[in-house]
């Protein structure tokens, strides 16, 4: 999982056999404008020349209490980014902080259900008819949360330190009944010093469950930025 950092294409044509997911957050969501700045239009095209490139407009849910009219009236927003200039059609939708599990009256559920759904039905997407859905409640959800299928869930954000073990996770995504191309994992304060065999480490430990990855040694400002490890850890990733 990237964002929008990755202006250069030196890595994705490097890496060309690596698919990377980068989410487009202009101003914690797509602003206040119809279209991004220069900036952003240019950076975008660049990104979607490239066919292991998918792009993503970032939304925050807010644990799912931004109102659905909000999260809509963003959808369309991103949407709307392909009427600007070629090229610059997103790929789909990274709903940022989700809620993992439901209430009691299912009002979570349905929640997710409705902005998931208005993603997948609304036109202008890169790929038409086939608007991505990624939902990041930054932990294993609850099976039912899972019910409307989404592309990836993000099952893991935090530090390296706090990651889970491979027995762990092993069990938790086996709950969440998904498969491993459905799921992604975040992880942040890993230390400079792991070097290309504690990587690889990483990646054995989740390789059998996770199929989407993002590692960084930044301890502040995390998705700011890719820190030192970026080109090392996509050496060793798979």
């Amino acid at each position: 999982m990237w964002n929008l950092q990755l202006t250069s294409n030196n890595s994705v044509v490097k890496h060309h056999d690596t698919r990377f997911t980068v989410v487009v957050n202009p101003s914690n969501g797509p602003g206040n404008f119809t279209w991004p700045s220069a900036t952003y239009i240019d950076a975008i095209k660049k990104l979607n020349v490239y066919p292991n490139v998918q792009t993503l407009g970032y939304i925050d849910t807010g644990h799912g209490n931004v109102t659905n009219a909000t999260v809509r009236a963003q959808i369309a927003t991103y949407a709307g980014w392909k009427n600007v200039t070629k090229g610059l059609a997103l790929h789909g939708i990274y709903l940022d902080q989700t809620p993992w599990e439901d209430d009691e009256d299912g009002v979570s559920k349905a929640y997710l259900r409705n902005v998931s759904a208005t993603v997948r039905h609304t036109d202008g997407w890169a790929r038409p008819g086939e608007g991505l859905v990624v939902h990041n409640p930054g932990r294993v959800p609850d099976a039912e949360m899972m019910a409307y299928r989404p592309d990836i869930v993000v099952v893991y954000e935090g530090t390296y330190e706090d990651m889970p073990s491979r027995e762990r996770l092993h069990a938790q995504v086996a709950e969440a009944k998904g498969d491993r191309k459905d799921y992604a994992m975040l992880v942040h304060s890993v230390p400079k010093d792991l070097h290309r065999g504690g990587l690889r480490k990483i990646l054995e430990r989740i390789r059998r469950d996770v199929e989407w990855l993002y590692v960084t040694d930044l301890v502040v400002d995390e998705y700011a930025g890719y820190g030192s490890l970026l080109e090392l850890w996509l050496s060793v990733a798979w």
